[in-house]
């Protein structure tokens, strides 16, 4: 029981006899009667105020999986079942590890009519995927005297999993299409490239290669005549994924591996609808999990399954052993998007030694996710000697993975390196960019 303002004035108001008992005996006795009073009148509002686990409902609306690293909306509708209104306080109690939008609040003041239940939302944050547990909720509820408020929990508590975010499908509606009418022939698409179909003649290029000429339409014509080719529409995707110590690291308090699942999980989906196939090596201090490059959304749904589990785990990655495991499972050329991180020297070059062998069979796209927060500290002017300090370091990071960077390139792999929120739209982009070159 929690005594209300309007008790402790009233408590007040029968201090006053007492404090002039001094000098009239009689208003101490006053004053006792007073307090007793208020205290009788207590214990009415108190058993006449309805207990919170039998008089409302609360009733907890979510998604059936929610995003990680991105916010989602958390519904709660309160019925009122005492048939009088009532004035009460609700407080939601979401996972601890949630992080609540600072624009919304899971707290409210009411007062509820009877028959019109209240609704009210809130936005939360997962920091990680997983399994998560909402506990009850709290109601705190206004005596209908005013003098105390009775609280108590109303059962709502309930499981939640916590999934890759898929929620940013719409922002790549663009490139999904053009996936989708590749596939289905809506609009056909004809792009030059390096694929075996046949498409067209045309007059040659300096930009052309000299394997694309034909000789019998240059000599009919009296002019250098080259062919073009539509490109292959089924290729192959390797996702490669990196559970070491490095996708440990956070940003914006979420794990790099996060952001890199939410990527892998997007350019899953794209492939998936371009009906090329797709698969998945999870690999840290030794290969985790495999599946074989497949078609459809099966597979797509698959490897959602796969890296819901997936966690970054605190050992060195050993990229020789998971790309020898992956030469020994799949020898075709394929596209092979590798996910990790530069972070330091030793690192990239453990990559470096390696990753010939891995492009020497496919082409190798190599993603890594960058930390805005090091590009902001590398930009600031230092005002303090923190300030100063934080700037050498930033400057320094950065220079080594440059430097990791251009080795990689040289070693003719591609790079995409963006901020967690650009990341899918860069990695599919190039996807896309390889698809149409016919690169493969």
């Amino acid at each position: 029981m929690i005594f209300t303002r309007r008790f402790f004035l009233y408590l007040a108001l029968g201090a006053i006899p007492l404090l002039l008992s001094g000098a009239f005996p009689l208003f101490a006795l006053v004053g006792m009667v007073w307090n007793l009073v208020l205290l009788g009148i207590c214990l009415v509002d108190y058993v006449r105020c309805p207990a919170p686990a039998t008089a409302f409902s609360v009733e907890r609306a979510t998604a059936s999986a929610l995003s990680v690293a991105t916010g989602n909306t958390v519904a709660i509708r309160i019925a009122n079942l005492t048939g009088r209104p009532q004035t009460i306080q609700v407080r939601d109690e979401p996972p601890v590890e949630f992080e609540i939008a600072p624009e919304t609040t899971r707290q409210w003041k009411l007062r509820i009519p009877v028959g019109e239940p209240a609704l009210f939302e809130y936005t939360v944050t997962p920091p990680a995927r997983g399994d998560f547990t909402f506990g009850d909720a709290y109601i705190r509820v206004t005596g209908p005297i005013g003098l105390i408020v009775r609280q108590g929990s109303v059962p709502a508590g309930a499981p939640v999993s916590v999934y890759p975010n898929l929620r940013a499908v719409e922002d790549y509606e663009l490139m999904l299409r053009r996936a989708h009418v590749t596939k289905t022939g809506t609009r056909r698409i004809r792009i030059v490239g390096g694929g075996r179909g046949f498409s067209s003649l045309r007059e040659y290029t300096p930009d052309d290669e000299y394997r694309v000429i034909d000789w019998k339409a240059t000599a009919r014509r009296g002019k250098v005549i080259a062919r073009t080719f539509e490109t292959e529409r089924s290729q192959d995707v390797l996702l490669l994924i990196d559970l070491g110590r490095l996708m440990r690291q956070e940003i914006a308090n979420t794990q790099k591996l996060d952001y890199v699942v939410n990527a892998a999980l997007m350019l899953s989906h794209v492939v998936a609808e371009a009906d090329d196939r797709v698969g998945l090596l999870t690999f840290s201090a030794e290969p985790r999990k495999y599946l074989a490059p497949r078609r459809g959304r099966a597979q797509a749904n698959d490897i959602l399954l796969a890296l819901y589990a997936a966690r970054a785990e605190p050992v060195e990655s050993d990229y020789r052993a998971a790309f020898r495991f992956l030469s020994a499972r799949w020898r075709k050329r394929s596209l092979t998007v590798l996910f990790t991180d530069l972070a330091d020297p030793e690192s990239s070059a453990m990559l470096l030694a390696e990753i010939a062998q891995l492009a020497a069979m496919h082409l190798v796209v190599c993603v890594i996710v960058s930390d805005p927060l090091i590009a902001e500290r590398a930009a600031l002017v230092p005002e303090t000697v923190d300030q100063v300090y934080q700037k050498a370091v930033a400057d320094e990071v950065i220079t080594e993975r440059r430097r990791a960077l251009d080795l990689l390139q040289k070693r003719g792999v591609i790079v995409v390196d963006a901020e967690p929120r650009e990341l899918s739209v860069e990695l599919v982009a190039r996807y896309l960019d390889v698809k149409s070159r016919a690169l493969l």
